[in-house]
């Protein structure tokens, strides 16, 4: 009886082993693919949210990666700040407003909305400089990214305004470029490559950024 106690105890522990080995290497390799992430600017990929932030639709790592699915992409410094009810304009309730001074990943359908709405209302409060740039993942501007979701760019909960994806599209562009800041070229070579494959953004900006 003791020998079949001790086999079954050495089975056991074999199989706790051999779960947290394997935990193991599989977290290891969710970081290795964090740490490979690239961002708009061809860089690695940084984190949105500080230690001191509550959770802002961010991965493990406080990167908008969403390599599990999902489309918030989009890194807002101080939300509740920078885009006045964020939430509330685009179809939500007012969580934006309760973050405080925390950073927030939002769905790449909702900020194409709240820069449309603000637009057509001829409110354009959207200032430069308003986004945390180096962490937003370079597959936003990535076909086969974004076409595996309904809720890109152009989509939001059903509220989306027809051809919202130009306001949202451009409206990053205008925010993280800078002619002087030689890492921008890479923003605009990933910003000329996905309006090339989409005809809707061929706009007059298109025009004058890529077309030179």
């Amino acid at each position: 009886m003791k020998n079949i106690n001790s086999y079954i105890f050495l089975i056991i522990f074999c199989f706790i082993v051999s779960y947290f080995v394997i935990m193991y290497n599989n977290n290891n390799k969710k970081l290795e693919k964090f740490n490979n992430l690239l961002n708009i600017y061809d860089e690695e990929l940084q984190p949105c949210g500080k230690d001191n932030m509550s959770n802002g639709s961010w991965d493990t790592a406080k990167k908008c990666s969403e390599l599990d699915g999902g489309v918030h992409q989009i890194c807002i410094e101080n939300i509740a700040k920078n885009t006045k009810s964020f939430s509330k304009n685009t179809g939500q309730t007012d969580w934006s407003e309760n973050r405080g001074d925390n950073n927030h990943c939002v769905c790449l359908g909702a900020w194409s909305l709240y820069n449309t709405k603000k637009l057509n209302n001829k409110k354009n409060d959207i200032s430069n400089k308003i986004l945390k740039c180096d962490a937003i993942p370079k597959n936003a501007f990535s076909n086969n990214y974004v076409s595996k979701f309904s809720n890109g760019w152009n989509k939001w909960n059903g509220l989306e305004i027809e051809n919202q994806i130009v306001n949202g599209v451009e409206s990053l562009f205008d925010n993280c470029y800078n002619q002087n800041d030689s890492k921008s070229k890479k923003l605009k070579q990933n910003y000329c490559n996905f309006a090339k494959k989409n005809k809707v953004l061929q706009t007059n900006k298109y025009n004058k950024i890529c077309k030179k």
